[in-house]
């Protein structure tokens, strides 16, 4: 029989790794805290995450060492607005956001007057708690949202024209969501595909397979060991349009998806018929645990995100399938950067490069290559002067290596379907990247123009965080205009791709204008990001 927690630390430990492995956010995980041990916002975020107030300060000091935070100061916003609190600044709580991986909102026990607006009326907000809560528990019919599908745009009647893919199928059904999301409230839109996404699992999603992949699938339910090459495609081309689905509208979209593929895949690899298909599960197993990592890393779950793209990348070496090594660590790199870790960015980034090599991919040479500068750029960035011109050279020869190699690279390359995403377009936004690590923000600018022109629209948050490049090096060269249109733009481009790596990177450029805060333009984009909710 196991023991009690004897403390009050031991039974928040359990608490907090309970809440999480039943799939809840670290908002409602604080939520609880909270309510259990009766703390603030921001004492709840802390202690949901089981950090003390030393490790906190140690994290902020590692992402800002030019603005340290000490324990005393950090103490007394936790005590606010007691009497021995301070009030912390709006600064200081968007970057206690990024470690608590919550809304800044969120940290904030301020009071609610939504009741006095007009519009607020108390049965339109019980009806989306009732859609959420709904969709929660896998049980939204068709009745509870018919209302909200009328207004969707007339799609063909019949049956789909000669020749037509599922890619346009899918295209069309995209481009439907986003103008009937366009014309609604954006909390309304996040609120009911929540709903609708949790439902879809117990939806009819396999009405449209022909009788044999049904039998198939069916079989394969009762007996895994019937699982053969067709039924790894039909796995492998859902995963296919999570990916595509993930660019467009966010990660919330695709995560119980993909969680779910990782489940059935884990359950069939024991049972597959032959070691073809045992490979080729593994192989799948790979990519959906790297991806499942990537839609993690734009949830701002980093902690989640390295615990996938080490089990990727442990199911790529049992695959033995190079190509798959080389990407999940180019993916890993990514990461490491984006954490404020670029040294172990660019040693993944060099792993990558050493297993693209060995698949004979030129693309995913290219793709090493173009994530080793990022991370050499900063390094760069955080170099003393006497290691500039070292890391400067690097991260040079890696961008013209990256853009060599992509030149080079055919249409036969094996790479070509896992890089689906990337071309001139994203090599010209991590060439703008660099160019600002560099200081060189002129040549940035003009960069981050040719990137924008060339990236595929349907690559939603890609061309946000270019808009996001573009709007940086306006702001080092003083046009506030250009940079304030630049992050409206950008903040624009998260009702469609609701990233919270991309909203909180729309607030973090924001926050460098702050000695323009009281200009026309800045006051203007102020109240834009307000209206999207993504300021308080």
């Amino acid at each position: 029989m196991p023991r009690a927690p004897r403390s009050v630390k031991q039974q928040m430990d359990i608490f907090s790794a309970e809440l999480r492995e039943r799939g809840c956010t670290w908002a409602e995980v604080a939520a609880e805290f909270q309510r259990r041990w009766h703390l603030n916002s921001r004492q709840g975020f802390r202690e949901a995450h089981r950090l003390t107030q030393a490790k906190v300060c140690h994290l902020w000091n590692e992402y800002w060492p030019n603005e340290p935070l000490t324990t005393r100061k950090l103490g007394s916003w936790e005590a606010w607005p007691g009497p021995t609190g301070n009030e912390p600044p709006i600064a200081g709580l968007n970057r206690l956001a990024r470690i608590y991986q919550c809304r800044t909102a969120d940290l904030v026990d301020g009071e609610d007057h939504r009741d006095a607006d007009e519009h607020n009326a108390p049965a339109v907000r019980l009806r989306g708690r009732e859609l959420v809560a709904a969709g929660a528990a896998g049980s939204l019919c068709r009745e509870d949202i018919q209302g909200v599908l009328a207004t969707l745009p007339a799609l063909p009647a019949g049956p789909a024209p000669v020749g037509a893919t599922r890619e346009e199928e899918y295209d069309a059904l995209v481009r439907a969501l986003a103008q009937w999301a366009a014309s609604m409230n954006r909390r309304d839109v996040l609120a009911l595909v929540r709903a609708a996404a949790a439902a879809a699992a117990a939806s009819p999603l396999l009405d449209r397979l022909n009788d044999d992949e049904l039998d198939r699938l069916a079989l394969i339910a009762a007996e895994p060991s019937r699982v053969d090459q067709a039924t790894v495609d039909h796995i492998d081309a859902v995963l296919h349009h999570c990916m595509r689905q993930e660019d467009s509208l966010g990660p919330q979209s695709v995560l119980g998806t993909v969680l779910a593929q990782q489940h059935l895949v884990r359950s069939l690899i024991p049972a597959a018929s032959t070691d073809e298909v045992r490979e080729r599960l593994l192989y799948l197993l790979a990519n959906i645990c790297r991806f499942t990592a990537w839609v993690l890393f734009n949830l701002n779950d980093f902690n989640g995100a390295n615990y996938y793209y080490e089990q990727a990348k442990s199911a790529a070496h049992r695959a033995d399938n190079d190509a798959m090594n080389s990407f999940v660590l180019a993916n890993w790199s990514q990461l490491a950067t984006w954490q404020g870790d670029p040294r172990q960015g660019v040693e993944h980034a060099l792993g990558a490069l050493a297993w693209g090599q060995r698949a004979g991919s030129k693309l995913l040479v290219s793709y090493a290559c173009d994530v080793g500068a990022r991370a050499y750029s900063a390094v760069l960035r955080r170099s003393a002067k006497t290691d500039r011109h070292k890391d400067h050279a690097r991260c040079m020869r890696s961008l013209d290596r990256a853009l060599r190699e992509l030149g080079h690279a055919g249409t036969e390359d094996v790479g070509g379907k896992l890089l689906y995403f990337y071309g001139d377009g994203q090599y010209l936004s991590t060439k703008t990247k660099c160019l600002l690590d560099m200081g060189d923000a002129q040549a940035a600018v003009e960069m981050a123009a040719r990137s924008l022109a060339r990236i595929d629209p349907t690559f939603v948050r890609n061309l946000a965080f270019s808009r996001l490049d573009l709007a940086r090096g306006h702001l080092r060269l003083r046009a506030i205009d250009e940079a304030c249109e630049h992050i409206g733009e950008a903040a624009r481009l998260t009702c469609r791709n609701t990233s919270p790596r991309l909203a909180r990177s729309v607030v973090e450029v924001r926050e460098a204008l702050n000695p323009w805060a009281r200009t026309r333009q800045v006051a203007a984009l102020d109240e834009k990001l307000h209206a999207l909710q993504l300021i308080a």
